[in-house]
């Protein structure tokens, strides 16, 4: 493609800065709406149950999540990228997770320390799912369509691997029969559409901004 512009940052240097943009992304989206989520809001440096709509964090970054992680992976072309932007996230997620939920509580909420780790690999799973979708899907699909597909397949990957952690790594897991009013699965019947749509625009507009851009 003509007039494309020199992508200045090697590879890794790209990853590092993605991965600073990811933690960005879920930081602020964590504590902006556990902030205006109420009762998921105890003061700062303590966390709220996750069955709260603290959660919906999860459901509103899908677009810049979807950015983040297909962006370097149509740059440079190499399974992994995508897995590998999450490591910084991991391990920092681990620590803090092992803070908040593990070691600063008077009851343990956490099923296990096993559930820490569980945790930390959520992110690397998300960034697994495009990977494997740009290398798994057909020759014959075009990159703009493995772009919002892969997109889309974070989003929902996001969400399940949210939900089984909800259901799965606490001692009180989230309801689901009833479902409870404003939950993370509550408000899914409106907001995971919103998440994979969302999801999908992010991986169109990463193709978009790639197309200006040579590695």
């Amino acid at each position: 493609m003509e007039n494309q512009h020199k992508w200045k940052l090697s590879m890794w240097q790209t990853i590092i800065l993605f991965s600073f943009l990811v933690m960005v992304v879920h930081a602020l989206g964590t504590y902006f709406f556990d902030y205006f989520a109420g009762t998921a809001t105890i003061g700062f440096g303590k966390m709220g149950e996750v069955t709260g709509i603290g959660m919906f964090f999860i459901y509103m970054t899908g677009y810049f999540t979807a950015i983040i992680i297909i962006l370097p992976i149509l740059l440079f072309k190499k399974f992994g990228i995508g897995t590998m932007i999450f490591i910084p996230y991991a391990v920092i997620c681990f620590f803090v997770e092992y803070y908040y939920e593990w070691h600063s509580v008077q009851f343990q909420v956490l099923r296990g320390i096993w559930a820490v780790f569980g945790w930390a690999i959520v992110g690397l799973l998300i960034g697994l799912s495009a990977d494997v979708a740009f290398r798994f899907l057909p020759y014959r699909v075009s990159v703009r369509l493995k772009s919002i597909i892969a997109g889309m397949l974070t989003g929902i990957v996001n969400f399940i691997l949210t939900l089984l952690a909800m259901l799965f790594f606490y001692r009180s897991p989230m309801p689901v029969s009833p479902v409870v009013h404003g939950s993370f699965l509550g408000v899914a019947y409106f907001c995971l559409p919103w998440l994979i749509i969302n999801s999908g625009f992010g991986g169109y507009t990463a193709y978009a901004i790639s197309r200006e851009f040579k590695a």
